[in-house]
């Protein structure tokens, strides 16, 4: 297993160069090193309170989502090194309050006729690319785009 874990009371799947952690973020996140990850993907739960069959998606109100989601992003931030690069997807309503971008990446999608019957249904979803800084030198591989 890549070391980078104290600990690791938790489930994962590894691979040569990757790791995939299923446990709680936070948790999992203070048991790794500092500066010690290359790229972090994260799809965490949106809180528009989707049935996943354990009410995963789903807060008491907005400011407690948001402030659950800032601990996990500093602890992002935290293990991320100097030059890494950090994805974050979320939905469109909660974009403006998270948002620390390198670039804003759209991923388009056909939802099939399934609707929002209060407003109007996304049809794609954000994706932020961030570094830790300005000057992060962050690896972008173009050719393989």
């Amino acid at each position: 297993m890549i070391r980078l874990f104290n600990d690791t009371n938790f489930e994962y799947v590894e691979s040569e160069d990757s790791l995939t952690i299923f446990n709680d973020c936070i948790s999992t996140l203070k048991s790794i090193k500092d500066k010690s990850v290359d790229l972090i993907f994260a799809d965490p739960p949106y809180n528009l309170g989707k049935d996943f069959g354990n009410e995963s998606d789903s807060w008491e109100n907005k400011n407690e989502y948001l402030n659950w989601c800032y601990r996990w992003i500093d602890e992002c931030f935290r293990v991320l090194k100097d030059n890494g690069t950090f994805y974050l997807m979320n939905s469109t309503q909660n974009m403006p309050y998270i948002s620390m971008i390198i670039n804003d990446i759209v991923w388009v999608y056909d939802s099939s006729g399934v609707q929002s019957k209060k407003k109007y249904g996304s049809l794609y979803e954000p994706i932020l690319m961030a570094a830790k800084s300005d000057k992060t030198k962050y690896t972008f591989n173009h050719e393989d785009i």
